[in-house]
């Protein structure tokens, strides 16, 4: 899909979303936790040190009882250090990296319980697509923030590496997970949520190919600069060697947030048709409000 063909289905949308707002099928979410990621860098469970603040606004939409669409806009930061690696020969690597992320996503999402059980409680699941921006920085030796991608720390632009080519900052992803929702009220709701993204890039952290560029290749054929942020270990005494480990590219790199979420359900009029005791779709089932109100997101 191109960026074109993205910018209009994100208007196609919210134009949905404003011409259902009084149908009792609209919610509206706002979401806060810490987000990490899984590559190169972290390959396990992350370090408290290594979890960054995530917030997300988002929306959705109610399809019938238990399906509905939703869409969400996410700011979030990932980052890593070798300094916090136990394994020595990482820890030697001396890389590290922070980046900022944003991200739009859409999904359908789908209630696991029946809904017309008196549950104060609803599981969810959730998959769908995304677009999302990043870029990865370091501080250098020098004291100096730098954004990686522009130095070509694996040779992107060098003549000897025709077939290495700078990376896109913006790409797609699918997004899956699942969370728990819990009723406040009729029009209010409290959960948690784990959002997991798996991309199609491995440079979120900047870092993919298991090997190093030669140094006097940079000064030959590109800046001399980029030897200081391509090759690290030499800041904590280690000499540069091409057998020294850099990354993985077999594998691509994933980010995640686990965030506490606030959802308000719109109960202004009912346009839209009645949704049964969930609010959606089925005649001769209209919503009890007595019994323990069921709401999304």
């Amino acid at each position: 899909m191109s960026m074109k063909s993205g910018i209009r289905f994100v208007m196609f949308f919210f134009t949905l979303t404003t011409l259902s707002v009084q149908a009792q099928r609209v919610r509206l979410s706002g979401a806060l936790g810490g987000s990490a990621y899984y590559g190169d860098l972290i390959q396990g469970t992350p370090l408290l040190k290594q979890i960054s603040p995530a917030v997300t606004l988002g929306g959705s939409y109610d399809l019938n009882e238990k399906l509905r669409v939703r869409a969400s806009l996410s700011g979030l930061s990932v980052k890593a250090d070798d300094k916090d690696n136990s394994n020595i020969k990482f820890k030697n690597r001396n890389l590290n990296f922070k980046s900022f992320i944003w991200e739009f996503a859409v999904a359908a999402e789908y209630d696991i319980l029946n809904n017309f059980d008196n549950y104060a409680y609803t599981p969810y699941i959730f998959i769908g697509p995304g677009i999302f921006g990043f870029n990865p920085t370091t501080v250098d030796r020098f004291g100096n923030k730098v954004n990686l991608r522009e130095w070509g720390t694996e040779g992107q632009g060098l003549a000897a590496y025709p077939n290495r080519k700078p990376y896109s900052r913006t790409q797609f992803n699918i997004g899956f997970g699942g969370g728990i929702r819990v009723d406040l009220s009729e029009s209010l709701q409290i959960g948690t949520e784990i959002f997991i993204r798996k991309t199609f890039t491995d440079y979120i952290d900047d870092v993919s190919i298991n090997s190093y560029v030669d140094p006097s290749l940079f000064v030959l054929q590109g800046n001399p600069y980029s030897q200081y942020v391509a090759f690290r270990g030499d800041e904590v005494g280690k000499s540069f060697s091409t057998t020294m480990p850099r990354g993985n590219p077999k594998n691509k790199d994933l980010f995640y947030s686990f965030q506490l979420k606030l959802t308000y359900k719109l109960l202004n009029l009912d346009w839209g048709g009645p949704m049964g005791y969930y609010g959606g779709g089925s005649p001769g089932r209209t919503r009890d409000r007595v019994r323990t109100p069921r709401s999304v997101l």
